[in-house]
């Protein structure tokens, strides 16, 4: 059967799957399980590739980076995170709305998770702008991209999920989200700065810089140093050659326990509920991993990667052009599929085309799906982030949010183009790693 045909058969399947309200996962290894029985005649290996999905190191930090993150949530760290970096941001066109972009950045390198980002910044964040007279749009849009950041900015599940399923250092993908990561945030907050100068409706006018705005953003340390260490901890840690991932996330996890208990809010009940919040995603992910795997090792047995290499390189199409192919397709899967299944789901075909055959840096490719997931995260019908921040934003309907999401949407497009061009945005850390 011609790969075109094989894989459109596979994608017919699934959206049938996924169209009849399975959860994706399940979609997922249906599809895998149906390419290996019926069409490759390779059903024996179903198990030794569901066992060997999981029995892998680097998705050991998973569940650690998931109980750090809501350690931080439920001890409280993350709303005097949002208090401390609203001291620094008032004196700005744009005012609180920097704070957005800001503390979503700093709380993206601990919580490794944008749905956790956008929903724990966006319920301190919403009421207290709205109520000030910022743009509802421009608030829910600020909300709702900061939150993408934090599957950019280190730690990252999908950078973890991306590097043990195509055999990748996590550490050296955790370094070289860095640079992007900051980087996409200040483009989101250069942005700010300047629609605000453009409409002062946007918001109040930012208060006049006295000399008591240094000494209460000098106070205001207090409330930003517990993230300060952690995302230190973590970055430095890896960088320096000192820890891998997995020892960086269960340190930081101890840092962050230490952290709540001196501010008195460490109790069983918190333990509790980060605990079981943890546990919920983590399975949620491995078991994405799994399905994915499954239909990974379908599309290898039928050769499907293969033959499309060998199809594209016939064509003599530039690699470029290829590319930004790829980019509006995924895109395109954006609107009805989540980040990290749309990642888990392309992967098999899109790692061998684009890394193997056209030459990309494998580093590279894998910030470019996360840039890709990010996308995902909001665009309509299924954009998650929308939801979360449409759930916080009581009143606010869905078109307000969507008209605020648009600028942001395209400097995400932005900075794939940055890195496509300048690849070593991504490569010159990781480059400079102790130990690499």
């Amino acid at each position: 059967m011609p790969p075109l045909i094989t894989l459109a058969t596979l994608l017919v399947a699934l959206f049938i799957l996924l169209g009849s309200g399975i959860y994706v996962a399940f979609g997922l290894a249906g599809v895998g399980i149906l390419g290996l029985e019926l069409l490759a005649d390779a059903g024996g290996i179903i198990g030794a590739v569901i066992y060997n999905s999981l029995a892998s190191y680097p998705l050991s930090a998973i569940p650690l980076f998931m109980f750090m993150g809501q350690v931080v949530l439920h001890g409280g760290l993350s709303d005097r995170l949002y208090q401390g970096v609203s001291q620094w941001t008032r004196v700005i066109p744009g005012g609180l709305t920097h704070s957005n972009i800001l503390s979503c950045s700093l709380f993206a390198a601990v919580s490794g998770s944008s749905l956790a980002t956008a929903a724990t910044i966006g319920t301190v964040a919403y009421p207290a702008q709205t109520g000030r007279g910022y743009n509802a749009s421009l608030v829910t849009g600020s909300l709702a991209a900061g939150g993408t950041l934090g599957i950019l900015i280190p730690p990252s599940i999908n950078m973890i999920v991306y590097g043990a399923f195509v055999g990748v250092s996590v550490g050296k993908l955790f370094i070289g989200g860095v640079i992007p990561g900051f980087g996409l945030a200040a483009l989101f907050m250069t942005y700010i700065l300047f629609a605000a100068m453009m409409n002062p409706s946007l918001g109040p006018a930012p208060e006049r810089v006295r000399g008591r705005y240094f000494l209460e953003a000098i106070i205001a340390l207090k409330d930003i140093w517990p993230m300060l260490l952690i995302i230190l901890t973590i970055i430095g840690g890896i960088y320096g050659g000192l820890m891998t991932p997995t020892e960086a996330a269960g340190i930081s996890a101890l840092i962050a326990l230490v952290i709540t208990a001196a501010y008195r809010r460490l109790n069983l009940n918190m333990l509790k509920k980060s605990a079981i919040a943890a546990l919920r995603t983590s399975a949620m992910v491995l078991v994405l991993v799994m399905a994915a795997q499954v239909l990974g090792a379908a599309v290898s047995m039928l050769r499907i990667p293969a033959q499309l290499c060998e199809m594209v390189v016939e064509a003599e199409l530039s690699r470029y052009v290829i590319w930004f192919s790829v980019v509006f397709i995924v895109i395109i899967l954006g609107c009805f599929m989540d980040g990290l299944s749309i990642m888990l789901f392309t992967l098999p075909v899109l790692f061998p085309l684009l890394v193997t055959t056209l030459g990309f840096h494998p580093l590279v490719v894998g910030i470019f799906m996360v840039l890709q997931a990010e996308c995902a995260l909001i665009t309509p019908p299924v954009g998650l982030n929308l939801y979360i921040i449409h759930g916080i934003a009581k009143g606010t309907d869905m078109m307000t949010i969507i008209k605020g999401i648009i600028p942001f949407f395209i400097l995400m497009l932005v900075m794939i183009v940055l890195i496509t061009y300048l690849p070593e945005l991504v490569l010159f850390l990781p480059g400079m790693m102790i130990g690499r």
